[in-house]
């Protein structure tokens, strides 16, 4: 059940910070067809300009991978794209793939692995990865538990994670 939920988050987190990338990126053809729910459009697009070695539209195809967005569901794929931008020391494909190590989604499970690009990349800011790494610390997988690590990599994802309050319901905000 514990292990579930850890799932269940580390999904929505990528769902959460791929959102947030969609949404910073330039708008274009591609990134149109996205916001308008048309994912193969924007996957055909995506592609050819990943294969050009596009960093942005990297991500974008690995996570229409992950989501069957566009293009049937393919693990494989998806951890594939995320560790071309993983290679390259961006933070966001980082985190991906140490999400699907911590899943064994597309690649085996490996908490140890998961915990090093989580590492790599909260040591850029991604306060995603350093919510990830508390947490792996403070179970013990993956590294050796540690509740003063835990709390140092809980108060850097605090630093730097963005305000969502504006989308969230009226209720909820501040």
């Amino acid at each position: 059940m514990k292990l579930a939920r850890i799932i269940f988050a580390l999904t929505l987190s990528i769902a959460f910070c791929t959102v947030r990338t969609v949404v910073l990126a330039d708008p274009d053809e591609a990134f149109t067809a996205y916001q308008k729910s048309d994912y193969a459009t924007a996957f055909k697009l995506y592609h050819e300009r990943a294969l050009k070695g596009d960093v942005s539209a990297q991500g974008m195809v690995g996570t229409l991978y992950a989501y069957g967005r566009g293009v049937k569901q393919d693990d494989n794929q998806a951890a594939f794209w995320f560790q071309k931008l993983a290679e390259q020391g961006n933070a966001k494909g980082q985190f991906a793939l140490g999400g699907m190590y911590l899943a064994g989604r597309g690649v085996p499970q490996d908490y140890t692995k998961a915990a090093e690009l989580f590492r790599n990349a909260a040591e850029q800011g991604e306060p995603f990865s350093a919510l990830w790494l508390s947490m792996l610390y403070e179970q013990g997988q993956g590294v050796l538990k540690d509740p003063q690590q835990a709390a140092y990599w809980k108060k850097k994802s605090d630093e730097n994670m963005p305000d969502i309050s504006d989308i969230l319901p009226p209720q909820q905000q501040k």
